[in-house]
């Protein structure tokens, strides 16, 4: 029975990948590509240099860190996978009809959860660790140790991400908690990443803050005591196993009772709207959305981290990045151009997208593409302009700068968000994609290679971006006020022209129509 819903749900996965399209194919051979040349190689490099070099009640420590970092995003990743899964797809029920036993159904449920999600990263993680102590004190059964110990810390994920679907839902439908969930898996996908570009200046300061953890890792995972070893191993393996087994009894016998909270909520109250044009009625009807469903803002505020991560970048190794070293003028520029840039792109092309699930409906009311499209502008500049002047006064207290600085990056970013976001616009509208499943999934293949591209280019470019706006007079550097006041002007004139040209493209997109790709 087990063997047979394996092998269905395995050839289900498999009709997904073939049923992509070729531009998606090499988009996810691309992503994995980056993350075998770069986040793998860094993540080994990092483990293998402290876990070599560091004294060994820091090892101690820093496995108790890595411990707690690994259990919290993988959770954080499972728990909006598990809300889909359990709650929001109904092949559960359809397996449940079948003369299959529900424990059977679970299970491979939750085989493949372990499997794909958790296990990749906890072995990757066990074997760098295990194989550089294992080097370090001689002794190759420290492999295995570290095996065993972090497929013991994917059991806890496991049993994390279960115990907060199921506290969740029992407060709230599994539908809004999806929503809360998708917004805690987006930062969980930033996180990991600004971690990585933080490197040792943070860490190790976190570290020493650590419990320190010998009594439980000395003999165990670093320099091995054959009794204790053999002890912990036992223990950890059997943990392990007793974690799963009540997470699939428990998981079985909710569903089973029908303890778990499926049931949607629904509230029923007057609502009064005036409105004085096709424009305005567009525009609450975008607020309204906003407000209804938490959807909305978790799909596009983790992209707002990003600049921080610009900060770290340029303040850390401002000479890669084309930075000017001391130059504090520069960093809060570059921050201004790359990250308004980034953020209108993106922000401004989901929220575009998302029109794609109403289209049949706007295209029924009395107005115009072009109506459509400028209520869209305006709400991408009344969501995206406060929030990434707040980031930038944000940044303005963390760095040594002149009020005239802050000024000119406020202008600035809030020039480039009117001069990017009908580009964002125009992405927005190539094909966008409609998911019940995944409501972030709102870009086709080629907006997010657009975007992506653009994204690794402001990366590697946004020192470059401003070098002309810094002075130097032979003491400090400066900012150059005259420059400054040409680049707005030349920002001014491209926010027309972005206004008169490519707006109307996009309200032409709306009267013309586009293609809509339904996803499950």
């Amino acid at each position: 029975m087990f063997k047979s819903i394996l092998k269905v749900e395995a050839q289900s996965r498999l009709n997904y990948f073939k049923a992509l399209s070729t531009g998606k194919i090499i988009l996810y051979l691309f992503l994995v590509m980056i993350l075998l040349a770069m986040v793998v190689p860094a993540v080994w490099m990092v483990v293998n240099l402290f876990l070599m070099n560091a004294e060994e009640m820091m090892i101690g420590k820093a496995l108790v860190l890595l411990s707690l970092f690994l259990i919290a995003i993988l959770a954080l990743f499972l728990v909006n996978g598990i809300i889909k899964e359990m709650f929001m797809d109904k092949n559960i029920d359809s397996y449940l009809v079948l003369p299959v036993t529900p424990k059977a159904v679970f299970s491979v449920k939750l085989f493949y959860q372990f499997t794909l999600k958790v296990l990749p990263v906890v072995l990757f993680i066990g074997i760098a660790a295990g194989l550089t102590l294992a080097v370090r004190y001689g002794a190759p059964a420290l492999v295995l140790s570290s095996a065993v110990y972090f497929l013991f810390v994917g059991a806890v994920s496991i049993a994390v991400a279960y115990a907060i679907v199921f506290a969740v839902t029992k407060v709230s439908s599994a539908r809004r908690v999806g929503e809360v969930l998708t917004l805690a898996g987006g930062v969980a996908g930033v996180l990991p990443y600004f971690i990585i570009v933080a490197g040792g200046q943070y860490l190790l300061p976190v570290i020493e803050m650590m419990p320190n953890a010998d009594v439980i890792f000395a003999g165990f995972l670093y320099n091995p005591s054959t009794v204790k070893y053999i002890l912990l191993l036992v223990v950890f393996a059997a943990v392990s196993a007793a974690l799963i087994w009540l997470v699939l009894n428990y998981v079985t016998d909710a569903f089973v009772k029908g303890t778990a909270n499926t049931r949607m909520v629904e509230r029923k109250k007057t609502v009064a709207a005036e409105t004085g044009s096709p424009v305005r009625a567009l525009l609450n009807k975008d607020f309204t959305m906003t407000k209804r469903d938490f959807k909305e803002w978790s799909a596009v505020l983790p992209q707002y981290l990003f600049p921080f991560v610009f900060l770290y970048l340029l303040t850390s190794n401002p000479l890669i990045y084309g930075g000017e070293s001391s130059s504090d003028d520069q960093v809060m520029m570059s921050i201004a151009f790359a990250g308004s840039i980034m953020i209108s792109l993106f922000v401004a092309a989901m929220n575009t997208a998302r029109d794609a699930r109403t289209y049949a409906f706007l295209k029924m009311m009395p107005v115009s593409g072009m109506d459509i499209a400028k209520a869209k502008y305006l709400y991408n500049f009344i969501t995206i302009t406060p929030m990434y002047i707040l980031i930038t006064i944000i940044i303005y207290f963390i760095l040594d700068v002149p009020v005239t600085t802050l000024i000119y990056a406020a202008v600035v970013s809030v020039l480039l968000v009117l001069t990017v976001a009908p580009l964002g616009m125009l992405l927005g509208t190539m094909n966008p994609v409609v998911s019940k499943k995944n409501p972030a999934l709102r870009l086709d293949t080629a907006a997010n290679v657009i975007i992506s591209v653009t994204i690794f280019a402001l990366i590697f470019l946004m020192g470059y971006l401003t070098q002309f706006t810094i002075g130097f007079n032979g003491e400090e550097y400066y900012l150059k006020h005259g420059t400054m006041l040409m680049v707005i002007g030349v920002l001014i004139v491209l926010s027309i022209l972005s206004y008169v040209i490519l707006l109307r493209k996009t309200g032409a997109r709306y009267d013309e129509g586009y293609n809509i790709t339904y996803k499950d």
